[in-house]
């Protein structure tokens, strides 16, 4: 996995929300990241440390001429989470549906 430049870490601009549920194998960690495209997403996994982190870019929407309200965050993200347990970094499934990245963690050895 490609560590992102220290120059981009200080233009992180919003984290996403995300659920941790314990499961019988080990962990599933659902990120809410709608907007995003699956190729802009990154995973990366150390001990007991899950870092998701990416990018949503704002896309235009045609005839607009300026914007009324703007809520919606378009930049880099980053989120870390500390597990109770070390996770297998060679046992990670993922899955990308309706804007939630899911990803399966194994603390099975």
């Amino acid at each position: 996995m490609r560590r992102l430049s220290f120059d981009l870490y200080r233009r992180i601009g919003w984290q996403p929300s995300v659920d941790v549920y314990r499961c019988n194998e080990g962990w599933l960690v659902k990120a809410e990241l709608a907007g995003v495209s699956k190729q802009d997403i990154r995973i990366e996994i150390t001990g007991d440390s899950l870092i998701i982190e990416g990018h949503r870019k704002d896309w235009c929407v045609p005839d607009t001429t300026e914007s009324h309200s703007m809520e919606i965050a378009y930049d880099w993200f980053q989120r870390s989470i500390q597990l109770p347990d070390v996770i297998l970094a060679e046992d990670v499934r993922t899955d990308y549906r309706e804007g939630m990245l899911l990803i399966y963690l194994s603390n099975k050895g």
